[in-house]
């Protein structure tokens, strides 16, 4: 089974992402909580820290890249080192 979704789509105006899977998992994300999971060594640190990760209060997603595992989410607030993995994506609470 491809971890890629067959679907992904980015509403800007609600500032959401949803994802779908042949499997017919569905997950839909806000953008500020992409923002506040990212996956990045700075924001994973920050977190065993236990340290707040600083973002906008409305934050936005700027640009998506593909990476082939996964995707590279941009934000409007200058962050754009989280590759958010597949399997990360399709298990991370929406």
């Amino acid at each position: 089974m491809p971890l890629e979704p067959n679907q992904l789509k980015v509403d800007t105006e609600q500032q959401r992402l949803f994802l779908m899977w042949d499997d017919g998992t569905q997950k839909d994300f806000s953008h500020a909580q992409l923002r506040a999971s990212c996956p990045c060594g700075f924001c994973r640190a920050k977190r065993l820290r236990q340290q707040d990760v600083h973002y906008p209060d409305h934050v936005a997603i700027s640009a998506i890249y593909s990476q082939g595992y996964g995707i590279q989410i941009c934000f409007d607030d200058g962050h754009d080192k989280g590759i958010f993995p597949w399997a990360f994506l399709k298990e991370l609470n929406g």
